[in-house]
């Protein structure tokens, strides 16, 4: 009969083999099934830091925080700043996940 702590340590050592292959973050998890990141996820890309990020945006960490989750900025004022102040890289357009006309 094998040891409770026998058990457990086989248990762990599974496990960790899995975690070692399963991606981590939900930017991995997202790029592992072929997903592009949302917007904000690329404008805070644009600066060294979440926090600069958030303070080019004239926000807060954490409400930057808030629209990655959600994936989209709601007004078009922050919209229009975000966009200037990664120099366009992102249109204000793709900011609040609007579809981009042909026109």
């Amino acid at each position: 009969m094998e040891g409770r702590a026998k058990k457990k340590a086989r248990r762990s050592a599974g496990n960790a083999a899995n975690e070692a292959l399963a991606p981590r973050t939900r930017v991995a998890r997202r790029r592992a099934q072929g997903e592009s990141p949302n917007p904000i996820e690329r404008y805070i890309a644009c600066f060294a830091t979440a926090r600069e990020a958030a303070s080019a945006a004239g926000v807060s960490a954490a409400m930057l925080r808030r629209m990655r989750v959600r994936g989209y900025v709601s007004t078009r004022a922050r919209a229009l700043l975000m966009a200037q102040a990664c120099e366009f890289r992102i249109e204000a357009v793709e900011l609040m996940a609007l579809p981009k006309g042909d026109g």
